[in-house]
């Protein structure tokens, strides 16, 4: 196991290897974000490896890296029930390897809509904002299993099918409700999330025309609505 993190430098080194995609979209936001952004994203890896059952070496930067992240979740005051969320889908990883449809959503409520919910709140995000964090959160699950599926499939995880064609337009799907949330994350935070949804969408064949993604940059937050608040005119994220 690769060593854990005593330090935020190392906290950063593990999301940098762990979730490229996202880590090269944020480096613009605010140092404090960025280092309680690197604390969840140990966390979470130090959570699959105990599942992957990865000997640990060092327990004091395994410990550290648990402390961190509660520090982050008081600090953000997390609810009680997203951890155990995230944690039964760690606990499904161990007594269930093949999902439907159904199963791979229910599994998300924790390895994603939790995740989702953490970062909005970092992000300075509303409780109004919590069903787009959890869509959007969804979205980039359902686009790791794609993009990751040999190697899921040859460690004896089926989280979904080889119809790939599904999985994608239901990514779209989810991408298209976590934009309609963008409006509530502060305007100067924004881009990162608009970069990783970019990056997200070229690993797929079938691309959504951005035409179709805009949203509304107004308090009603939904994207049949044309008003950006300010010059009554559509605005595209």
């Amino acid at each position: 196991m690769e060593k854990y993190a005593s330090t935020g430098e190392d906290m950063e080194e593990i999301m940098q290897k762990y979730s490229t995609t996202f880590y090269a979209c944020i480096k613009e936001w605010p140092d404090e974000i960025k280092e309680d952004i690197y604390k969840l994203y140990a966390y979470l890896r130090v959570c699959d490896e105990m599942v992957e059952g990865v000997a640990f070496t060092n327990y004091r930067q395994w410990r550290q890296a648990i402390e961190s992240f509660y520090e982050v979740s008081e600090k953000y005051e997390f609810e009680g029930q997203w951890l155990a969320d995230f944690h039964l889908s760690m606990y499904t990883d161990i007594v269930k390897k093949e999902h439907t449809v159904e199963s791979m959503l229910e599994y998300c409520k924790g390895s994603a809509e939790s995740v989702g919910l953490m970062m909005a709140r970092i992000l300075g995000c509303p409780p109004e904002a919590d069903e787009y964090a959890r869509a959007l959160g969804r979205a980039y699950q359902i686009i790791n299993f794609i993009r990751d599926y040999d190697e899921d499939v040859a460690k004896g995880y089926h989280y979904i099918t080889d119809d790939h064609a599904l999985y994608t337009d239901l990514f779209i799907k989810e991408l298209k409700m976590g934009m309609i949330g963008m409006v509530y994350i502060p305007e100067h935070l924004r881009e990162p999330i608009h970069m990783a949804n970019r990056m997200y969408v070229s690993l797929v064949d079938t691309k959504p025309t951005w035409d179709n993604m805009w949203i509304c940059n107004c308090v009603h937050g939904h994207q049949n609505c044309k008003c950006d608040g300010k010059t009554g005119k559509k605005v595209r994220e």
